[in-house]
């Protein structure tokens, strides 16, 4: 619940330190006063958008702060710690200052964040309800969420089974719809595939091909040259006037000759023996390499076109043989799957059709859940409209069938209301303003207010148009959504103050020729006196101070009950 709001320096407000209470209470004061100033301060601290002429005049800031007690509510709790604002002491704090420049600071128990994050905390702890509210309660788009979750943990059960159906069913529709929908583009894409996969097979690339060929490509190119120079080492080697191979065989021995005489000259013999040997070799070699030349002009014009062909599907597929052969891997892949498709389409269609009869049977069974608690949330809803004194009005849930099937099931749902006698039955978004539309507001309110887990309800002046009886009515319901939720509710009827568990008194006075707006926390003889106020005026007449005296023992006789 709201226990703290301080305002600083917010419209007509310079300073105001409110402390609340659980149960209900009202705020009361002439018009003009600023009780609608307080509520747009619980409005700013909850996600609403602020604006720099909000601020008092003269000053260059205004602070707003509340402060909530906050109960298990698992969804609220999960946000906050999922944008890591801790909540150990079950105390929420909510600071914004704004800022004459339009800047705007918000902390959640210090935590910085933005007006978004704000506003999806907000939702969750107050609740503002006003003549003309057209919030959750006339979203058409809401009426189902409300309905599921006046089920209760059955429906929501049933509903989590059609759900799993669903989302099996809708996997298959849009497999099988994508492979109807694509069929041209696929026989394109397969004709493509196949063409390429032949084109690629046929070639036959193999992984260091490319290289092998410039390799043979550049001898054959070159093969004078490489006979020319092969002749030459032979020459050089193995002449026979001055060979490598004679002169080295001459050195060895001539070393050999005198090893006897010097160590050294030995290993200098054996050196020459090691290049003589290895000449030997390299001679034998040379001979065997001109022995292997050939030059072949028809392999010579098979290389040119090999490596043609494979510059032609490097264009085309990659920039290396590395590349095609990767290019033809995934095609050879993709084929595989559209084939894989073509083959899986009438099995996947039966599965289809297998799953569409059970998702229809889920469904029909979804809906009369549905309907029965439709039943009973018109039953309870129509109880408190009698309750609020109004004769002749009705609530029905209205369901329309619709095509196909959603996530939320095969209807649509919405609120229907008849707020007299011989009109019919209406959409509840189209209800006319005034007293009776305030009443069948607070007749679902008090229906959803346990099940919607909002820590505050504000009604700001929803008891506009009424008086006498159905103001006690009123004053009633609100007592009664006040034993879920803490409910603060600015207002006009004595009958409505007189209920209250705690009564807030605006007034505006005037210092330093400045307009300031003050809350005065009442006791029980300032009760007594504001609501002789509001019944005759600020003349309070001893008649009206025995009615207001009349109104608060039969309120506290109630609240004794």
């Amino acid at each position: 619940m709201l226990e703290n709001l301080i305002i600083e320096n917010f419209a007509i407000i310079e300073k105001v330190d409110l402390q609340f209470e659980a149960g209900m209470s009202v705020l009361t004061g002439e018009t003009g006063a600023g009780k609608s100033i307080i509520i747009d301060a619980l409005l700013m601290l909850t996600g609403g958008r602020a604006s720099s002429e909000m601020i008092r005049h003269g000053c260059q800031k205004a602070v707003l702060q509340a402060v909530f007690r906050l109960p298990q509510n698992d969804q609220l709790l999960a946000q906050l710690e999922a944008i890591g604002v801790p909540c150990d002491d079950g105390e929420l704090i909510i600071y914004r200052e704004l800022n004459v420049n339009g800047r705007s600071l918000i902390r959640l128990n210090g935590v910085v964040v933005n007006l978004k994050t704000l506003a999806g905390v907000g939702q969750y702890l107050v609740d503002i309800q006003g003549q003309n509210d057209t919030q959750q309660l006339l979203n058409v788009d809401e009426h189902l969420i409300l309905l599921d979750g006046f089920g209760g943990e059955a429906l929501q059960s049933t509903k989590a089974a059609y759900q799993q159906v669903f989302q099996e069913f809708r996997a298959i529709t849009q497999r099988v719809r994508k492979i109807q929908t694509s069929q041209q583009d696929m026989t394109q894409r397969l004709d493509l595939l196949q063409f390429q996969q032949q084109e690629l097979a046929e070639a036959a690339i193999q992984p260091h091909e490319e290289e092998d060929l410039v390799d043979a490509r550049g001898k054959l190119l070159n093969h004078k040259k490489i006979a020319d120079r092969l002749q030459n080492a032979q020459i050089a080697l193995n002449g026979e006037q001055s060979g490598a191979v004679d002169l080295l065989a001459q050195a060895m021995h001539e070393l050999q000759e005198i090893a006897e005489f010097d160590p050294a000259y030995g290993e200098l013999a054996t050196t020459i023996a090691d290049s003589y040997y290895t000449a030997q070799e390299v001679g034998r070699d040379v001979d065997e390499q001109i022995g292997a030349l050939t030059y072949d002009e028809a392999e010579l014009l098979r290389i040119e076109e090999r490596l043609q062909l494979i510059h032609t599907l490097e264009r085309k597929y990659g920039p290396t043989v590395a590349d095609v052969l990767q290019f033809q891997a995934k095609v050879d892949q993709e084929l595989a799957a559209l084939d894989h498709d073509e083959l899986d389409i009438e099995q996947l269609q039966v599965k289809q059709n297998e799953l569409r009869q059970v998702i229809r049977k889920q469904a029909v069974k979804l809906r009369e859940a549905r309907q029965q608690v439709a039943r009973r949330l018109e039953q309870d809803v129509n109880r408190q409209l009698s309750e609020l004194l109004m004769t002749g009005a009705e609530f029905a849930v209205h369901f329309e069938p619709i095509n196909g099937f959603i996530s939320s099931g095969s209807d649509k749902v919405e609120f229907y209301v008849q707020t007299n006698v011989g009109e019919g039955l209406a959409p509840l978004a189209k209800i006319a303003s005034g007293g009776e539309a305030a009443r069948l507001m607070l007749a679902l309110k008090t229906t959803f207010a346990k099940q919607q887990h909002i820590i505050s309800i504000v009604f700001d002046e929803a008891d506009t148009g009424v008086s006498g009886r159905v103001a006690q009515a009123i004053a009633k319901k609100m007592l009664t959504i006040a034993t879920d939720s803490q409910v603060l509710a600015i207002t006009h009827l004595p009958q409505v103050a007189a209920a209250a568990t705690h009564h807030f008194l605006i007034a505006k006075t005037t210092e330093n020729a400045r307009t300031v707006t003050q809350v005065t926390a009442l006791d029980e003889a300032g009760r007594e006196r504001a609501i002789a106020m509001m019944l005759s005026g600020d003349d309070i007449t001893t008649t009206a101070l025995a009615n207001a005296q009349d109104l608060r023992q039969q309120a506290l006789k109630t609240h004794a009950k």
